[in-house]
């Protein structure tokens, strides 16, 4: 219409050449308005957001699809309470955790299996089929059978819970949300409805209930089926795939228009008596290059992305500006997508020409939709046919498509959640001396956790006083940096100077674990402190010899006092202290340690088998450090003076020109003869040094020596012994 109006125009205002500038002007504004529209299918977005909307369209699910999903039916949220600490004049702390059951809807065709789920898009369940969190997960195939579920049935009622048949659904009992900031997360579903994969005419058998009508020619890894009509399902997978209807003698058909075999000639089909003539060409419509889309872009769902949207696109030779957009609710792999979209820029100039090509009633047994030849042997597609008394007037569509070509083609940078196989978890409790600011007051109980990969998320634990007992929550242990356990045995040595005659090999749980060598300066400074079964010792190098396997060297050894525990037996375990993922037992509960009947249970993340293990009653960080430095002296007539030095179980560092702190409220020894020898002896001093007559050293046996132990606030030391002789 603009091409009339403003050729008319010009020709007024310019002439001839006002008029071909009017007719130019009006073919683009023509152009603009009644350009043709893209083609869209159902929007890929409403396959990736939960909804819970009433009348919500649930799809039909086809192959494997990731899907959304809607809420059919939910609880409120689930409150649970637990109180811990108090007593002694102390505050408890009562922590408050929520959690929901629900039914979601995926599909309104019956499905074979659920596979991975995902909770705001982090994996909620990998394909090992372990839960990241702690609930109970049903689901049901959609057949026309199924029996009501049992959760659903005890919160409404038996007789009003609908069974949902015919709808495939997924049930989550009691889903922890803790991770999820206390709210139903948005999940999403890995789900396999059909063993391999479809084309469209599976999908089109299925949906029409006409077997053997349709056939197609792409294959696909899933497609979901939505729309008001089957036409509307139907469409966006049959446009894709060149679908067309073909009616014949045998019926209608659905299938892609192709090449294969040699197309019956036009000429075949008229009378005997007559001649096709020229003049049998009625008329002749040819589009301009420019109504056809310059660009076509399919989006589709990416498998090796974990179904996240993917987009392939392809030039069409000749075309114009347009860009052709395709939303193809269905699952392609990267490759298939970029062959399917050089496919339809191949064939956007399908049907560009047009003939109407007069013949006779013979040309009733055409199909339509199928291929036909001219006698200059190109092939046209009949796309209709009209009955005007005797003649038929036969519409042609030219069909050129280019054969497709498996171009290559990157699906992108792939943001999967990390699928990790079930992780074997192990937990360790470890009595720690002396290391903090102050003297303890209380046992030093270190429980460290780990798992043989990333995907063990960690453990909840438990602490149980006495046999019987209620067990106290102490929240979760998180995986620790570095932990495992010696390879072979390690000897003791002096903890004076560094240990360059020994090395430690250590095996970590996770092969994925390291660590790190450090200088002198940063060793002594405190750097690489570790517990190897009692002993607290540091490492200045470190080096991977095997996955998961290091060797330690250049070892400071006994620190804090550890030194009656530095020989060690394959096995014992070793835990890295710098970490800020250790659980250190609070001192209310680390007291009922020592009484050695104390246990705690753990439970993996999202698990449900409890490990017992025993909490160690050596409360080693009340115990003071053994005496050093002892020393035997004779008084010049005949008896002997012993003295030594007391450790501080405060401060066990190096201080120059002033003495430590002692650590205790008081300083009290005790000493006693080793053989005992009757009516000498044992003694208690106050300071450290003893000095025995001559009468007494006389009556000595031979070989005798004494022990020097110092009592603490909370415990004895160990032992420090002198020969007297």
């Amino acid at each position: 219409m603009a091409t009339l109006v403003l050729t008319v125009v010009g020709g007024i205002v310019g002439g001839p050449a006002g008029a071909a500038i009017g007719a130019a002007i009006g073919q683009q504004v023509d152009a603009a308005i009644f350009k043709p529209k893209g083609r869209e299918g159902p929007r890929l977005a409403d396959l990736k957001v939960q909804a819970s909307t009433y009348g919500q369209q649930i799809p039909q699910l086809f192959g494997t699809m990731r899907v959304a999903g809607s809420v059919i039916w939910a609880t409120d949220l689930i409150e649970r309470r637990s109180k811990r600490g108090g007593g002694k004049g102390r505050p408890s702390v009562t922590e408050y955790s929520y959690a929901v059951s629900l039914a979601v809807a995926l599909s309104s065709r019956r499905v074979r299996a659920i596979r991975r789920i995902w909770a705001d898009g982090n994996l909620l369940r990998g394909s090992s089929g372990t839960f990241q969190e702690r609930c109970t997960f049903r689901w049901h195939d959609g057949s026309e059978d199924q029996a009501v579920d049992p959760l659903i049935a005890s919160a409404v009622g038996i007789g009003s819970a609908s069974a949902f048949r015919g709808l495939s659904y997924a049930v989550f009992e009691e889903l922890e949300l803790g991770s999820f900031g206390n709210r139903i997360p948005s999940l999403t579903f890995e789900v396999e409805a059909d063993a391999g994969g479809v084309d469209a005419g599976m999908v089109g058998n299925l949906l029409l209930e006409t077997p053997g009508r349709c056939s197609g020619e792409w294959p696909f890894a899933g497609y979901a089926a939505s729309g008001d009509r089957v036409r509307d399902a139907l469409a966006p997978l049959f446009e894709v795939d060149s679908v067309r209807l073909a009616t014949g003698p045998a019926g209608w058909r659905l299938a892609p228009v192709t090449l294969d075999g040699v197309p019956p000639a036009l000429g075949d089909f008229h009378e005997t008596r007559r001649i096709a003539a020229a003049s049998d060409l009625i008329e002749r419509r040819r589009a301009p290059l420019s109504s056809l889309p310059g660009t076509i872009r399919l989006r589709h769902y990416e498998p090796d992305r974990d179904y996240q949207l993917g987009q392939q696109s392809s030039r069409v030779a000749g075309g114009g500006m347009r860009e052709e957009r395709i939303d193809l609710p269905a699952v392609l792999p990267a490759g298939s997508a970029r062959a399917l979209a050089q496919r339809l820029a191949s064939a956007a100039a399908d049907g560009r020409e047009t003939l109407v090509w007069r013949a006779d009633l013979a040309a009733l047994a055409l199909t339509v939709g199928g291929l036909v030849t001219l006698a200059d042997g190109s092939a046209w597609r009949l796309a209709a046919r009209t009955v005007r008394g005797g003649e038929i007037w036969l519409e042609l569509k030219r069909h050129e498509p280019l054969p497709a070509v498996d171009l290559p083609a990157d699906p992108g940078v792939p943001v999967n959640a990390p699928d990790w196989p079930d992780a074997t978890g192990v937990v360790y409790l470890l009595d720690l001396p002396g290391i903090g600011a102050s003297a303890a007051t209380a046992p030093r109980i270190l429980i460290a956790g780990a798992g043989s990969n990333d995907g063990w998320r960690g453990a909840d634990c438990w602490f149980v006083p006495t046999p019987g007992a209620e067990p106290i929550p102490l929240g979760p242990v998180r995986p620790a940096a570095a932990l495992g356990a010696l390879a072979v045995p390690l000897a003791a040595a002096s903890d004076c100077l560094f240990d360059l005659a020994n090395a430690m090999t250590v095996t970590l749980v996770n092969p994925a674990m390291t660590l790190e060598s450090v200088g002198d300066a940063a060793l002594l400074g405190g750097a690489n402190r570790a517990m190897v079964g009692g002993e607290l010792l540091q490492f200045g190098r470190a080096e991977l010899v095997a996955p998961g396997v290091w060797h330690l060297s250049r070892l400071l050894r006994g620190r804090a006092g550890t030194t009656s525990a530095m020989a060690h037996m394959a096995g014992e375990p070793f835990v890295l202290l710098d970490d800020p993922a250790l659980l250190i037992l609070p001192d209310e509960l680390a007291r009922w340690a020592e009484g050695g009947a104390a246990t705690l249970q753990w439970v993996p993340r999202g698990g449900t088998i409890s490990t017992e293990i025993a909490v160690p009653a050596g409360a080693r960080a009340l115990r003071p450090l053994a005496p050093v430095h002892g020393r035997v002296r004779s008084d010049g007539a005949g008896g002997v003076t012993a003295s030594w030095i007391g450790c501080s179980r405060a401060d066990t560092g190096w201080r120059d020109h002033v003495d430590q702190p002692p650590g205790e409220s008081r300083e009290l020894w005790r000493i006693a003869l080793s053989p005992a020898v009757p009516g000498i002896g044992p003694w208690e001093r106050v300071s450290p040094s003893l000095t025995i007559g001559a009468a007494d050293v006389a009556a000595l046996p031979p070989g005798s020596s004494i022990t020097i132990v110092q009592t603490g606030d909370f415990a004895a030391s160990p032992p420090l012994s002198l020969p007297l002789t």
